[in-house]
């Protein structure tokens, strides 16, 4: 018994490799992500959320780094070869996500964004192949 258990343990021995991805967007996205948001909207809709930094100076503040943030949106179908889409809002300045809620037709996301005392805030309504954006402040 212990003969057979030492043969099986071997027969799962794998030797792991890896592959260099040379997608330069992918490899900064993956780098830079600040948050990540996934919601189950309706039983068919799944929604992942991504805020991305931007490169050091990106907000175009005179005499700071200060940065902007690309908003990335994945949708997907529930299934073995779902539908996927993604969509990205750029040049954020400083977005603070206020909600992601779901109803029977589309998941919503507020978030709001700009400089203190002039902050915006907007609603994102979420689809599977769509987005419709719209300003709340």
């Amino acid at each position: 018994m212990f003969s057979c258990a030492c043969c099986s343990a071997s027969a799962f021995a794998q030797v792991l490799k890896y592959t260099k991805v040379t997608q330069g967007d992918l490899a900064y996205v993956l780098n830079n992500i600040e948050k990540s948001i996934d919601f189950q909207s309706t039983g068919d809709l799944f929604v992942k959320v991504y805020v991305v930094s931007d490169p050091s100076g990106s907000a175009n503040i005179p005499d700071t780094e200060e940065i902007t943030n690309t908003i990335y949106i994945a949708t997907s179908e529930a299934g073995e070869l779902p539908d996927q889409y993604l969509y990205k809002l750029t040049s954020v300045y400083d977005p603070k996500i206020v909600s992601l809620t779901k109803s029977a037709k589309h998941t919503q996301l507020i978030f709001s964004y700009g400089p203190a005392g002039k902050r915006k805030k907007v609603s994102v309504l979420i689809e599977l192949k769509n987005l419709v954006i719209k300003q709340l402040l």
